[in-house]
């Protein structure tokens, strides 16, 4: 299986000219990220990070032989409160079925 990365234009991207809707995955998984970060260091997320930052940056998919997308995974961005810089958190994977990003059944991959 091969990986690309493409850039995310708002909620969506683009490959092999087709236009790839992730309105309901982004929506998703920025609830994930928060959760998960503040379940794991709720008082150093809130001091650290703007919270109301994380943004789709990119998208990473995995194709298979005949350049179809078997999953894609969104990766994000949140800024720091102190400067301009920022860090990545990683969504769900998502299978991918006639040009949607579909919930997997049973696996969740948030990477905070």
């Amino acid at each position: 299986m091969k990986t690309y990365e493409q850039p995310m234009e708002g909620n969506s991207f683009e490959y092999d000219g087709t236009n790839y809707d992730c309105k309901r995955a982004v929506r998703k998984d920025t609830e994930c990220i928060i959760r998960e970060a503040e379940r794991s260091h709720k008082e150093a997320f809130h001091r650290l990070y703007k919270t109301d930052s994380i943004k789709p940056e990119k998208v990473r998919l995995y194709v298979d032989d005949k350049d179809n997308i078997v999953y894609a995974m969104i990766i994000y961005t949140i800024d720091y409160k102190v400067g301009k810089t920022s860090r990545y958190a990683c969504g769900n994977y998502y299978p991918v079925e006639n040009k949607t990003l579909c919930p997997h059944l049973f696996q969740g991959s948030i990477c905070w």
